[in-house]
């Protein structure tokens, strides 16, 4: 009797194991994005089927969902504050199993890996398809500033962190000086070991609490030789990755009265031209003058005016 209900048993429970399993398979995909743009993350439910429950996570998130849908309808409950009114279904009819997650307005904060699983009924089975999507968000190209001061002057050079997260490193840069810093900033402190013997008590941060995401070099008694092209490099950490951002600013430096770099073509260069011209049209004529002068004093002792200043003398004497 015992074998007997034995046997019942362990049939039962194979028959519920076949009625019930779920068959998960996994596929990878690569998508790449810019800050700010709006992408989708592609994702299609087997064999077109009709879906019971579709789940975008992302596991560093913990139990809240990227989006929910069950029910037939979009479940915001358990949302993530990071994805409110910024992600939807690309088709919300599913038309041929197309699940696809739209992302909008993204930011460095959604890189990561997202989990596309779908849960799916059919005669005799549950199955759940599980999708995996890397996503990368690229930043803009560096931006470039150009900033022009005078020598001896105080000047500072723009940077901000983007999104105004904390700052790991900082590092002000200008290749031609080789590996020593204009400006080393890490462990909260600034770090004084590898500055360049040009720019010590030179330069400071505008706000060492950097507000705001306010990184910005405070430049003193500016000299020509620091002319060139500084690199703000900013380092920061975030929930699963280690941001980079490198920002130029190009600093130009004149000497008092040369705007421009130097240049003196401009109004004062053309006062200096035209009086130029003056004094040499005037000493022109002073030697013309002088020339004829002396011209006209040869003319009154030539043998021609001699002679006919003798001949009324002659004549008297006759």
């Amino acid at each position: 009797m015992d074998s007997l209900a034995a046997t019942s048993l362990f049939s039962a429970l194979n028959f519920i194991i076949i009625i019930f399993i779920s068959s998960v398979s996994t596929d990878q995909i690569n998508i790449t994005a810019e800050v700010g743009q709006e992408t989708f993350l592609p994702c299609r439910s087997p064999d077109n089927k009709p879906v019971l429950i579709l789940q975008w996570i992302r596991s560093d998130l913990g139990s809240e969902y990227v989006l929910l849908y069950r029910n037939k309808k979009i479940n915001l409950e358990n949302q993530h504050v990071m994805f409110k009114d910024r992600v939807d279904l690309q088709d919300r009819q599913m038309k041929d199993g197309n699940v696809s997650l739209v992302l909008k307005n993204v930011t460095t904060d959604d890189r990561g890996a997202y989990e596309c699983r779908i849960i799916q009924t059919e005669t005799n089975s549950r199955t759940e398809t599980v999708f995996i999507i890397n996503l990368d968000v690229l930043l803009p190209p560096p931006d470039q500033t150009n900033i022009t001061a005078e020598v001896g002057q105080e000047t500072f050079l723009p940077c901000r962190s983007p999104d105004n997260k904390p700052v790991l490193v900082l590092e002000w840069r200008r290749s031609d000086l080789g590996s020593e810093y204009v400006l080393l900033y890490r462990n909260d402190q600034i770090d004084l070991e590898n500055q360049h013997v040009m720019f010590k008590d030179r330069v400071d941060l505008q706000d060492r609490q950097m507000k705001d995401g306010n990184v910005s070099l405070v430049l003193k008694k500016v000299t020509t030789d620091d002319r060139g092209a500084y690199e703000c490099q900013i380092i920061q950490t975030e929930t699963n990755s280690r941001r980079k951002t490198i920002i130029i600013i190009n600093l130009i430096v004149t000497s008092p009265g040369e705007p421009d770099g130097g240049n003196r073509d401009g109004p004062a260069g053309l006062i200096g031209l035209v009086l130029g011209l003056v004094v040499a049209s005037v000493i022109l004529v002073i030697i013309v003058v002088f020339v004829c002068l002396i011209r006209k004093k040869k003319a009154c002792w030539s043998p021609k005016s001699k002679q006919s200043s003798e001949e009324p003398l002659q004549a008297e004497q006759a």
